[in-house]
């Protein structure tokens, strides 16, 4: 039987996490027993990551943070995590969905980005070209940022809604590519359409000659899209370093939710300059926020389900006795009352 693109990244993604666990494949403590104090930690341009403005704002509460490089989607953080590379994952909440329903013991813990009214992703094709609706993307190519993560169900989504049957999407070919490359695939004709997020959407509708096709918020709402996550046993090994992490992070999206994006942006670009990382302040130009939906990041069961739904109809992961309780918690965020 032939894979699919979002079979193979699931078996794929659950064979590296299994095989991490049980090689007992873990930095979850230090080895004189004392809890970890210095959080490893990968990055995407054109976003801001909550857990960096925490540290510029002071609220992590004698952690330290340790920047590890870039990280091309959701899956590959999870690989990250599993694999002890970093002690914080950030992914699309249905990519955490696959995995923990694998048996795979790791928790989202509060959100890291998602969609608004005034804040969303499209999918986005040439303004002169031929493609005008969903069934104009048969036989043609999607680039998106990583295969089995939001982009791909938002597209699932979208091309359902126009009527296509399971058979016609798959005929629509998804070309995973690094954010920074995508819109100029789209404008040289390497690809029909595109999926982007946040900035890099308002980045490539200012530069014109672009329709939207779809957006995420008219197709499912306002929605937290993806959370940090934490290792199960992180959390039991490092309870006081999980609750100033998450009460810090939580915390900086409270902040950034309260204050105006250029605020923001000020206290963010002088961090990167500080931690000598200018060069991704150009990819944050046009951008107004995250798109997290709810104050404080708190995560919902609604965050959850949509692509627990969408994992259900592909028949791509038993996800039966699947609940979003067994995914996240908001035990660690004040903004909850740890509800």
């Amino acid at each position: 039987m032939k894979l699919t693109a979002v079979q193979k990244v699931t078996v794929a993604l659950s064979a590296v996490l299994v095989a991490a666990g049980a090689a007992g494949c873990s930095a979850d403590a230090s080895a004189d027993g004392k809890e970890v104090t210095t959080l490893r930690y990968q990055g995407a341009p054109g976003q801001i990551n909550y857990l960096e403005l925490a540290d510029a704002l002071g609220y992590l509460d004698g952690l330290t943070v340790k920047y590890v490089g870039e990280v091309q989607g959701g899956p590959a953080s999870l690989q990250a995590l599993a694999t002890g590379q970093v002690d914080v994952g950030a992914a699309f909440n249905g990519a955490i969905a696959k995995v923990v329903s694998t048996g795979v013991k790791v928790t989202a813990v509060t959100a890291n980005y998602g969609s608004t009214d005034e804040v969303n992703s499209s999918l986005l094709t040439l303004e002169d070209g031929d493609i005008r609706r969903g069934r104009d993307l048969i036989g043609k190519k999607v680039a998106v940022n990583t295969l089995g993560a939001n982009a791909e169900a938002v597209l699932d989504t979208y091309l359902e809604k126009e009527g296509l049957s399971p058979q016609e999407i798959d005929q629509v070919t998804l070309v995973p590519l690094p954010g920074i490359n995508i819109e100029p695939a789209l404008r040289k004709g390497q690809v029909d359409a595109a999926y982007l997020f946040l900035a890099g959407k308002a980045l490539a509708l200012q530069h014109g000659g672009i329709r939207v096709l779809a957006t995420d918020t008219d197709l499912v709402g306002p929605y937290n899209g993806g959370s940090y996550v934490l290792k199960d046993d992180f959390i039991a090994d490092n309870p006081t370093t999980t609750q100033a992490f998450i009460g810090g992070v939580t915390k900086a999206i409270a902040w950034d939710q309260t204050h105006s994006p250029k605020e923001t942006l000020a206290v963010y670009s002088k961090y990167l300059k500080e931690e000598g990382r200018p060069q991704y302040i150009k990819a944050l130009a046009t951008w107004k926020g995250n798109g997290v939906a709810t104050p404080g990041g708190v995560l919902r069961d609604q965050d959850f389900s949509i692509w627990i739904d969408w994992l259900k109809a592909s028949g791509e992961v038993d996800t039966a006795s699947l609940k979003p309780s067994d995914i996240y918690t908001n035990e660690f965020n004040s903004t909850s009352g740890g509800k």
